[in-house]
C-alpha cells in the first residue's frame, strides 16, 4: 500500500466559497470524476460506508448570449450527505441579489445560477463549488456576452451618431446587410448588397450562377468592382485574422441540422465574433447544448455554425463577422417538391425508378432507403437533369430485400414512397432469372412540363432583373426625351386659358334671347355617324349619344347654330369652340389618350383636332376671327375642349371623356351639347338668353343635366350612357329640356315646364325608369327608347292623354299613358322599335323566349342566320298587339346562332348560344366533401377534377372571401382540375372552403371543410376563489374558447409558493370538471396557481391567478421600533431598529425598510417584500450627497410586510464633520538626480481643508507643483537636484483643526569612489587602513564606507567592516606569509561606489633582516612558465546531453586560462559554465547544441610564459 500525495486547496482568494460559508479543510486527495472538467477534493483517505464526495452529474455549459437576455447555467450534483452548491466568479463577486440569483429544484435536484437582464461586465469565468463534511467539488464555465450598446473602443463614433439623433445604430450592433423590413426602397435596377457578400465568399466556378441569380450580365464590369471589394475586405480582415480559407458554403447534414465551416487564427484570441440572419444578429451557444438553436464550435483551426430544429423561416442571408468585418457569407435556401416520388412496383431483376421535380435548381439532394444515406454506385444511379430541377434515384436490379420506403429530402422538405418489389412467379425455382431491361415506375405526370413552367418562371424573374438594370441604365435618356412635349403641352394649355377668359368677358356683354327647343334625334347604337337634322326654327336637333365608333356631330341650323355634338367615347374633356354667328363648333367625340389639337388656318379658323386615337391633349385651336377649330372626337385619355370665337360661342364639346364635358358659351347665350361618353359630369352650358345647351348623351359616369335659360328653360339632358342621373334643366316658361336617352345607370326624367308640359326623357340604357316629366297642360314628354332594364312609360297629361312611351330597346313593356279624356292615346307617331334584342345564353333542355316590342300594332318576321322561321319544330312564334314573342321550348345545339326581327324597315337582332352549366362528379364531389384535417404548420391541400370547357372561370372562397394566389396561398388552374394550397396553416385558417365553376350559363359551387388542430386555447379567466381556509383553496375557472379542433381531456393546476420561484404540478382533472380543491397548505401563506387545458395535440398556454392567495386569514405583524441613524456619509447611512414588540403569533421573515426625502410625501421601498431584509440594520446606499432623507421600517411575515414604525430623525447624507488626520503617509523618499519628485499624501476631513506645503518651514519655489484631488495631496518636482532634499511639511487646516506631516526627501546620486587607501602596521597581527575621504562626504550625510578582504590563502573576497563612517578600520588576525589586499568602497542610499584597492600587504612586505653570521647562503626561486599536467580529451555527446571537459595547469605566479571555442574566446559566454579551482580547469556544457561542436583550446599564460592543449568536441544526433 502506498501513501497518496496531500494536496493544498488552490483556488484564489475571491474565487472559492466565502469563509463565512465555510470552514474549508486545508489539504486533500485528488479524486476522478466521470464527468470531464471537474475536480474532486477528498478530506480523508477512507469514506465510511454508503457515505460519498460530492460528484456533477450534470455540469453547466458554456454560454454565449446576447445583451439583455436571461442567461442561466444549469447543474446536477450527487453526494452523501446531500452537497451544499456556492456560485463565484473570477473577476468580481455574485453577492448582488438583484444580478445574481442561486435555486434549487428538489423535484429534479437541478441547481440553477440565473442572471436576468444580462450585462456585458458580467462575461467572466464562473465557478460552481459542492461541497459535504467528505470533500468538495469543482467546474468552471464560461459565460459570454453580446454586446449590443456602448463600447467604449466606439464612443467617440457612437458619439457623434448620438449627435446626429442616429439612436438606432448606437443602441444596436448591426450587419452591413439591412434587414428586410429596414431595407430602403430600391431604384430601378439597384443590385442588392447581397450580391457582393454572396460573390466575396463564393468559389470562381459559382460567379456564372450567382450573376444569373441577380441579373447582372456584365461580367467584365463585375469582375473589375469585385477585385476592387476584395482588395479592401482583405485589408480590413487583416486587421483580426490570419490565414482565412476553406470557406465552406451552408449545407444541410444527414442529421437534419444545417452547417457552414471556415478556418482562420484569431490576431487576438479575446475578438469577439459575431453571427448576423439578414442583417440581424443571433445568438449562439460555443457547445451543443438544448436550449440555443444556434452554434458556433471551435475544431482547431476551423469554426463550424450549425443550426439545429429547421424550419422554413431559417432560410436567408447568414454572415460570420469578427469584431466589424465580415468574414464569410453564405445563402441558405429553401426549396419545395413540385412533383413528389410516387410508390413504384417493380417486379424482381428490373430497375425502379423514383422520380420529383422541385422548385428551385438544385445540385443534389440527398436519398436515403431504409433510412440509410444512398450513394450513386453499382446499385443506385442518381441522375439529375441539367436545369437541375428534375432529379431521378434508379435502384438497379431491384431484390426482394430491396422493398422498403425510399425518401428524397431537400433541406427541411422531403417526401417518400415505397418501393413493392414482386418475386418472378414464372422464374424456375432454384436458379436466377435473367435481368429485365424494363423499368418500373416515374411520377405518372409529364416532368419535363412541369420543369419548363417551372424554368420559365425562374427565367422571367431573371429577366425581370435583367429589364431593370437595363431600365435603370437608360432611365436618364427617357426622362430628358419626355420631358420636350410637356414643356409644349404646358404652353397650349396656356393658350386655351387665355381664350377661355375672354370668352367669359363677352358673355357677360351680349344679351340674345332665343325660346327654341331641341328635337330628340333617337339614340340607337350605330357604328356609322349620327347626326341631327336641321330644324327650320333654329331649334337642336338631338345628335343623340350613341355607341359609335365614328363621329358624332350636330347637324347645322339656319340661324347658324349648330345641332348637339353627340356622345363619342372620349376620356378627357371635350368641348366645342365658338363661332362668329354664335354657334359653337363641334367638339367631337373620340378616343384619344392624350391631347390633339388642331393648327390655325390662315382666315382665322384652326383645322380640325381629329379624332385619332392620340397620347396627347385635342383642343381646337383658335382662329384668326377668334372663333377656335373643331376639338375633333378623338379616343382622348387627356382633355379636350372646343376653342373660343370672336362671336363669343363654343364649339360642342362631346365624345366619351374621363373628365366632364361641357359646352361652350354661344353671343346668343347658348351653350353647345355636352354629349359624349363621359366618366364625369356632362352639362350644358349658359346662354345669354338664359337657355342652356343640351348636355348631350354620352357615356357618363357622372350625372347629365341640362343648362338654365333665362327664359326659364333648360336645354336637353342628352341621354348618354351615364352611371348617374340625367335630367332635363327647367325653363322659365315651365317647360324642361329633354332628358335624352343616353346608356345610364341611373335616372333619366324630363324636366319639368311652366306650362305643364314636361321635356322628354329619352331612352338610354338605363338600370333604372325612364319617363317623360308631366306638362301644366295634363301632357307628358316623350319617354324616349333607349336600351332600359327597366321601365319606360309616358307621363299622364291634364287632359287626360299619355305622352308618347318612346321605343327603346328594353326588357320590360313600354307602353302608352292614359289620358283622362280618352281611354288610349297613340303609342307614338311612326312604327318603332321600342325594346329590341340582346344577346342570350340558353341553358340546353332548358326553355328560351325573345320579346320585341313595337309601339304600334304592326306585323314582323323572324330570321335565324338569315333564314325565316316559323312556328314549330320546337319554336313557337307569337303576336300579342305590340308585342312579339319567339318561344323556344327545349334548347339544343342546333338552336344557337343570330336571331333578327324584321317589321318593315325596323330590324333588330341578337345572338343566342345554347350551353350546359357546369357540373361535378359526383364521386369527385363526395371525395372534396370531406373536411381536410391538418396540424398547425403544416400544408392543406384541396383538388377538384372537373369536365374541360370554355370560358370556365374557377375561384375559390374560404368562408365566403375569394381566395387570391399569393403570399401562403397557392391556386393551381390545370384544364381539367384546380388545385389550392394552404402553406402554413394556422388555427385561425380553419373554416369552410368552397369552389365555384362559372360560366355564362351559370355557376355551380362545391364545398369542405378544413380543420387546423392545434393546442387549446387558455382555459378562460379570470381564476375565481371558490373557497379558503387554513387547510384549504379552492379554485375555479372556465373551459377555453378554442379547444384546438380535438376536445379537452384535462386540465393540469400548478402552484407556486409567494418568495419562491418554482412551480410545482399538484395533479390534474378531468375535461368535465372546472374546479380544483388544493389541502395541503399552510396557514397565512400565499400561493399563485396556473391552469393548462390539454388536447391531443398538446399544452395550452396557462392562465394564472392575477393575485397571490392567501390560505385563511391575513394576520399582519405590529410596527417594529423606530429606525435609529447610527451613521451618515455622503455615500451611505447605516439605521438600526428592534423588533416589534407583538408579531401576532407569526414568525418575522425579515424587513421593510422605506426612505422619504425632505419636501416631499412620497415613501420610496428600498427592498421588495419577496426580499425581505433579515438582520435589524441596514446600510441605505441609495442616497444623493446633501439631500436629507427619513426612514421606517415595516415587519413582514407570510402574510406580508405589517405596519410601518415611526419615522426616523431627518438624516443629512454628508460625511461627519472632523479634523483633518493623515493616512498612512512615508516620512522619508529618496530620488535619484534628475528623476522626478511625486510625494503623495492620503488624508481624511470634513469640510474638505486648506492644503499647504512648505520646504525646510519656508513655502516652496514656483516649479513645484502641488495637485489637490479628493482625499489625496500631491507634490511633484519634475526634474529633482541634490539641493531638493528637505524636509517638506504639508499642512491640512479646516474649520475643525488643523495637522501638519513632515517629509524628508533626499535627492542624490551613486557616491564617488574613496581616494588612495594606505595600510600600517601597529601591532603584531594588526593592519589598519585609512583612505582619503570620498568627495561626496560632505554633501550626503548618510554616506558610508565598506571594507572588503581578500588574501592569497582563500582567494576569495569578503566583507570585513559595513557603516563605517569614519576613513580609518583596524584588520585583524593578520598572517605574516600571506598575501592581503583591501577595497573601500563608499555607499548611500542609492548604491556603492567604485572601489579604492590598497597595495598588497604580504610575507615580505615588512621582514626584518636576518644576518647569516658569515656562513652564505643560496637564493631559492619558486617562480615557473605555465605547463600543462593533464591534458583535454575527446567528447562526442549526443545532442541535448550535458558535457563535462577537464585539464590541470601548473605555473608560478599562477597563470591566467582562456578557453576558446573555433579561435573565439568563450570565456565570457553564458552558454559555458568555466572554473579554475588550484589549477584544474573545467568546462560544463548544461545541453549540448550543434553548434557547440569544434575545436576548442585552453590557454594558460603568466609573466613567464604560455602553454596550451586542445580536443575536438563532435555532436551526435
Amino acid at each position: 500500500m502506498f501513501k497518496r500525495t496531500k494536496v493544498t486547496d488552490g483556488t484564489a482568494t475571491g474565487q472559492g466559497p466565502d469563509a463565512e460559508n465555510w470552514d474549508g479543510k486545508e489539504v486533500g486527495f485528488r479524486k476522478k470524476s466521470k464527468v470531464p472538467g471537474v475536480m474532486i477534493t477528498q478530506y480523508i483517505e477512507k469514506l465510511p460506508e454508503g457515505k460519498s464526495h460530492p460528484d456533477f452529474t450534470r455540469k453547466p455549459i458554456a454560454l454565449t448570449i446576447q445583451e439583455g437576455k436571461f442567461a442561466f447555467f444549469k447543474a446536477i450534483v450527487t453526494g452523501d450527505p446531500k452537497p451544499t452548491v456556492v456560485w463565484s466568479r473570477n473577476n468580481g463577486d455574485v453577492s448582488d441579489p438583484a444580478r445574481y440569483q442561486s435555486k434549487y429544484d428538489p423535484n429534479s435536484n437541478e441547481h440553477t445560477f440565473e442572471m436576468p437582464h444580462v450585462k456585458p461586465d458580467q462575461a467572466d469565468t464562473y465557478k460552481c463549488f459542492a461541497k459535504n463534511e467528505y470533500g468538495q467539488a469543482m467546474v468552471t464555465v464560461v459565460l459570454n456576452v453580446i454586446e449590443v450598446g456602448f463600447k467604449m473602443t466606439k464612443a467617440p463614433q457612437q458619439q457623434a451618431e448620438v449627435a446626429n439623433c442616429n439612436f438606432k445604430k448606437v443602441l444596436k450592433r448591426r450587419s452591413k446587410v439591412v434587414p428586410k423590413a429596414e431595407e430602403p426602397e430600391k431604384k430601378e435596377g439597384e443590385i442588392d448588397p447581397k450580391f457582393w457578400e454572396l460573390l466575396m465568399s463564393a468559389d470562381k466556378k459559382d460567379y456564372e450562377r450567382i450573376c444569373a441569380e441577380f441579373g447582372v450580365t456584365d461580367f467584365r464590369w463585375m469582375l473589375k468592382k469585385l477585385n476592387e471589394m476584395k482588395r479592401e475586405r482583405e485589408e480590413e480582415q487583416a486587421e483580426f485574422v490570419k490565414n482565412l480559407s476553406d470557406l465552406k458554403p451552408i449545407h444541410i447534414n444527414a442529421d437534419g441540422t444545417a452547417s457552414f465551416e471556415l478556418e482562420f487564427d484569431l490576431l487576438d484570441p479575446s475578438s469577439s465574433i459575431y453571427l448576423y440572419k439578414d442583417g440581424e444578429m443571433i445568438p449562439y451557444t460555443k457547445e451543443l447544448g438544448d436550449k440555443m438553436k444556434h452554434c458556433l464550435r471551435k475544431v482547431g483551426r476551423k469554426y463550424i455554425f450549425s443550426m439545429r430544429d429547421l424550419m422554413p423561416e431559417d432560410a436567408g442571408f447568414y454572415q460570420l463577422d469578427v469584431e466589424d468585418v465580415n468574414m464569410f457569407s453564405t445563402d441558405f435556401k429553401m426549396v419545395d417538391f413540385l412533383v413528389k416520388i410516387q410508390e413504384v412496383k417493380a417486379m424482381e431483376r428490373e430497375d425502379a425508378v423514383f422520380e420529383c421535380v422541385i422548385s428551385a435548381p438544385l445540385s443534389k439532394l440527398m436519398w436515403f432507403g431504409k433510412n440509410m444515406p444512398l450513394e450513386q454506385g453499382d446499385k443506385y444511379d442518381i441522375e439529375v437533369s441539367e436545369d437541375k430541377l428534375i432529379h431521378r434515384l434508379v435502384v438497379k436490379d431491384c431484390m426482394v430485400v430491396d422493398k422498403g420506403i425510399y425518401a428524397a429530402c431537400a433541406g427541411i422538405k422531403s417526401c417518400n414512397a415505397w418501393l413493392v418489389v414482386e418475386a418472378d412467379k414464372g422464374a424456375p425455382k432454384g436458379k436466377k432469372t435473367a435481368r429485365k431491361t424494363t423499368r418500373a415506375g416515374g411520377s405518372g405526370t409529364d416532368l419535363q412540363k412541369v420543369a419548363q413552367e417551372q424554368q420559365q418562371i425562374l427565367d422571367k424573374e431573371r429577366e425581370e432583373r435583367k429589364e431593370k438594370i437595363k431600365a435603370a441604365r437608360e432611365a436618364a435618356a427617357e426622362a430628358a426625351a419626355a420631358e420636350e412635349p410637356e414643356k409644349t403641352a404646358d404652353s397650349g394649355a396656356g393658350k386655351d386659358k387665355g381664350a377661355a377668359v375672354k370668352v367669359e368677358r363677352i358673355d357677360k356683354t351680349s344679351v340674345a334671347a332665343t325660346t327654341t327647343v331641341a328635337g330628340d334625334s333617337g339614340s340607337g347604337h350605330s357604328a356609322g355617324k349620327a347626326s341631327g337634322g336641321a330644324k327650320q326654327d333654329g331649334s337642336h336637333a338631338d345628335a343623340g349619344g350613341g355607341h359609335s365608333a365614328g363621329k358624332a356631330s350636330g347637324g347645322a341650323r339656319k340661324d347658324g347654330s349648330i345641332a348637339d355634338a353627340g356622345g363619342g367615347h372620349s376620356a378627357g374633356k371635350a368641348s366645342g369652340g365658338a363661332k362668329q354667328d354664335g354657334s359653337h363648333a363641334d367638339a367631337g367625340g373620340g378616343h384619344s389618350a392624350g391631347k390633339a389639337s388642331g393648327g390655325a388656318k390662315q382666315d382665322g379658323s384652326p383645322a380640325d383636332a381629329g379624332g385619332g386615337h392620340s397620347a396627347g391633349k385635342a383642343s381646337g385651336g383658335a382662329k384668326q376671327d377668334g372663333s377656335h377649330a373643331d376639338a375633333g372626337g378623338g379616343h382622348s385619355a387627356g382633355k379636350a375642349s372646343g376653342g373660343a370665337k370672336q362671336d363669343g360661342s363654343h364649339a360642342d364639346a362631346g365624345g366619351h371623356s374621363a373628365g366632364k364635358a361641357s359646352g361652350g358659351a354661344k353671343q346668343d347665350g347658348s351653350h353647345a351639347d355636352a354629349g359624349g361618353h363621359s366618366a364625369g359630369k356632362a352639362s350644358g352650358g349658359a346662354k345669354q338668353d338664359g337657355s342652356h345647351a343640351d348636355a348631350g348623351g354620352g357615356h357618363s359616369a357622372g350625372k347629365a343635366s341640362g343648362g338654365a335659360k333665362q327664359d326659364g328653360s333648360h336645354a336637353d339632358a342628352g341621354g348618354g350612357h351615364s352611371a348617374g342621373k340625367a335630367s332635363g334643366g327647367a325653363k322659365q316658361d315651365g317647360s324642361h329640356a329633354d332628358a335624352g336617352g343616353g346608356h345610364s345607370a341611373g335616372k333619366a326624367s324630363g324636366g319639368a315646364k311652366q306650362d305643364g308640359s314636361h321635356a322628354d326623357a329619352g331612352g338610354g340604357h338605363s338600370a333604372e325608369e325612364a319617363s317623360g316629366g308631366s306638362r301644366q297642360d295634363g301632357s307628358l314628354a316623350d319617354a324616349g327608347g333607349g336600351h332600359s332594364a327597366g321601365k319606360a312609360s309616358g307621363g299622364a297629361k291634364q287632359d287626360g292623354s299619355l305622352a308618347d312611351a318612346g321605343g327603346g330597346h328594353s326588357a320590360e313593356e313600354a307602353s302608352g299613358g292614359a289620358r283622362q279624356d280618352e281611354p288610349l292615346a297613340d303609342a307614338g307617331g311612326e312604327p318603332g322599335i321600342t325594346s329590341g334584342l340582346s344577346d342570350i345564353h340558353a341553358i340546353r333542355g332548358q326553355p328560351a323566349e325573345l320579346t320585341v316590342k313595337m309601339n304600334t300594332d304592326c306585323d314582323g318576321a323572324w330570321f335565324k342566320d338569315g333564314e325565316p322561321l316559323k312556328s314549330g319544330g320546337g319554336i313557337s312564334i307569337t303576336k300579342d298587339a305590340n308585342i312579339h314573342k319567339l318561344t323556344i321550348h327545349s334548347c339544343r345545339d342546333t338552336d344557337s346562332g343570330l336571331l333578327r326581327f324584321v317589321s318593315g324597315d325596323l330590324s333588330t337582332e341578337g345572338r343566342i348560344t345554347v350551353g350546359d352549366v357546369p357540373e361535378f362528379d359526383e364521386d369527385d364531389l363526395h371525395k372534396f366533401s370531406k373536411p381536410v384535417i391538418v396540424r398547425v404548420g403544416q400544408n392543406a391541400a384541396f383538388k377538384m377534377p372537373f369536365q374541360p370547357q370554355e370560358s370556365l372561370t374557377v375561384s375559390w372562397f374560404k368562408d365566403g372571401t375569394e381566395l387570391k394566389d399569393g403570399g401562403g396561398v397557392k391556386i393551381v388552374r390545370e384544364p381539367n382540375h384546380s388545385r389550392l394550397l394552404l402553406r402554413d396553416c394556422l388555427r385561425s385558417d380553419s373554416g369552410e372552403i368552397k369552389i365555384q365553376l362559372k360560366n355564362p350559363f351559370g355557376a355551380v359551387e362545391a364545398t369542405s371543410q378544413l380543420i387546423v388542430l392545434d393546442r387549446p386555447g387558455p382555459p378562460e379567466g379570470p381564476v375565481e376563489t371558490v373557497e379558503t381556509t387554513s387547510s384549504v383553496i379552492e379554485i375555479k375557472w372556465n373551459p377555453p374558447k378554442d379547444d384546438g379542433g380535438s376536445a379537452v381531456t384535462n386540465y393540469i393546476i400548478e402552484r407556486q409558493e409567494r418568495g419562491h420561484s418554482l412551480w410545482t404540478k399538484l395533479g390534474d382533472v378531468s375535461a368535465e370538471k372546472t374546479s380544483f380543491r388544493d389541502r395541503n397548505v399552510t396557514h397565512g401563506k400565499k400561493y399563485s396557481y396556473r391552469i393548462y387545458a390539454e388536447n391531443p395535440q398538446g399544452l395550452s398556454d396557462s392562465l394564472e391567478t392575477a393575485d397571490s392567495i392567501m390560505a385563511g386569514i391575513m394576520i399582519l405583524s405590529g410596527p417594529p421600533g423606530k429606525p435609529k441613524v447610527v451613521s451618515t456619509s455622503k455615500t451611505c447611512i447605516n439605521l438600526t431598529w428592534t423588533p416589534p414588540e407583538d408579531d401576532k403569533g407569526v414568525p418575522i421573515i425579515g424587513y421593510q425598510v422605506e426612505k422619504r426625502k425632505k419636501d416631499t410625501n412620497q415613501w420610496l421601498a428600498l427592498n421588495a417584500i419577496n426580499e425581505p431584509i433579515e438582520d435589524v440594520n441596514y446600510a441605505v446606499k441609495d442616497v444623493t450627497e446633501g439631500a436629507e432623507y427619513e426612514f421606517r421600517v415595516s415587519a413582514i411575515n407570510e402574510s406580508g410586510a405589517g405596519d410601518a414604525s415611526p419615522p426616523s430623525a431627518m438624516a443629512c447624507a454628508k460625511n461627519p464633520n472632523m479634523r483633518p488626520c493623515f493616512k498612512d503617509p512615508e516620512d522619508f523618499l529618496v530620488v535619484r538626480a534628475g528623476n522626478s519628485v511625486r510625494v503623495k499624501i492620503s488624508y481624511e476631513a470634513e469640510p474638505p481643508p486648506h492644503i499647504t506645503w512648505l520646504k525646510d518651514d519656508e513655502p516652496i519655489a514656483p516649479w513645484i507643483n502641488v495637485i489637490n484631488t479628493e482625499g489625496m495631496s500631491q507634490l511633484v518636482i519634475p526634474s529633482s537636484k541634490r539641493s531638493d532634499s528637505a524636509i517638506y511639511t504639508i499642512k491640512a487646516k479646516n474649520s475643525v483643526g488643523e495637522a501638519f506631516f513632515d517629509v524628508e526627501v533626499r535627492v542624490t546620486d551613486e557616491p564617488k569612489c574613496p581616494g588612495p587607501v594606505e595600510l600600517e602596521q601597529t601591532v603584531y597581527g594588526k593592519v589598519a587602513v585609512s583612505w582619503v575621504p570620498s568627495p561626496d562626504q560632505e554633501l550626503d550625510d548618510r554616506l558610508y564606507y565598506v571594507v572588503s578582504q581578500h588574501d592569497s590563502n582563500t582567494r576569495m573576497w569578503k566583507t570585513v567592516a559595513d557603516r563605517l563612517f569614519a576613513n580609518t578600520y583596524t584588520a585583524h588576525n593578520i598572517l605574516p606569509g600571506i598575501e592581503y589586499h583591501f577595497r573601500v568602497y563608499a555607499k548611500n542610499d542609492m548604491g556603492l561606489s567604485d572601489p579604492s584597492q590598497s597595495p598588497t600587504w604580504g610575507a615580505n612586505s615588512n621582514r626584518v633582516p636576518i644576518s647569516s653570521n658569515g656562513v652564505s647562503s643560496m637564493e631559492i626561486s619558486f617562480e615557473r612558465p605555465p605547463s600543462i599536467l593533464v591534458p583535454l580529451k575527446v567528447h562526442t555527446p549526443p545532442k541535448g546531453y550535458q558535457l563535462y571537459m577537464t585539464c590541470a595547469v601548473r605555473g608560478c605566479p599562477t597563470p591566467n586560462v582562456s578557453w576558446y571555442l573555433n579561435n573565439t574566446c568563450i570565456n565570457s559566454d553564458k552558454n559555458y559554465y568555466i572554473t579554475n579551482s588550484c589549477g584544474v580547469c573545467s568546462m560544463y556544457i548544461l545541453r549540448v547544441r550543434e553548434n557547440d561542436g569544434g575545436e576548442y583550446r585552453v590557454v594558460a599564460v603568466n609573466s613567464l610564459g604560455k602553454a596550451e592543449c586542445s580536443t575536438k568536441l563532435t555532436v551526435r544526433d
